[in-house]
């Protein structure tokens, strides 16, 4: 069991870099569990390297299709709130639901995200959470 923030599942829909690296957690884990707001965080990211020119529109098409058929529990956000408070001084509350869900499930968190990273030990979150950071992200990736 793993829980998949938005920079993984952008980086495996897209083909980016580390796409392969992410597919790996993908197939190794029994299941994948992501906060509700996943998809809409990834079409946002999908619309801006579309109208960056990065992608086509048939490619961030063909993305918005595969997250639509990938096989995770999406999970809905009210009880992952105090949590997500907690780490208010740390992190968005779109990043903080990641990190909440990680917690609630005891499961770790695979990501590219150094802040989010960086924001998983006990003191911060209250709890040992384990983060699987992939590689960081360069500083002019969306």
């Amino acid at each position: 069991m793993i829980v998949l923030d938005s920079s993984a599942v952008v980086e495996w829909l897209l083909g980016l870099p580390l796409a392969d690296d992410v597919a790996d957690r993908i197939v190794a884990a029994d299941s994948l569990h992501v906060p509700a707001l996943l998809d809409v965080e990834v079409a946002q990211v999908v619309r801006r390297y579309a109208s960056s020119g990065e992608i086509t529109a048939q490619a961030g098409e063909r993305a918005l299709t595969a997250l639509a058929d990938l096989d995770a529990v999406r999970y809905t956000h009210e009880l992952l709130l105090p949590l997500i408070w907690r780490l208010r001084d740390n992190l968005t509350a779109y990043d903080a639901a990641f990190i909440a869900l990680a917690a609630a499930l005891d499961a770790p968190l695979v990501t590219l995200d150094t802040r989010i990273a960086r924001a998983m030990t006990p003191e911060i979150s209250g709890q040992q959470i384990t983060v699987d950071l992939i590689a960081e992200l360069p500083a002019d990736r969306p």
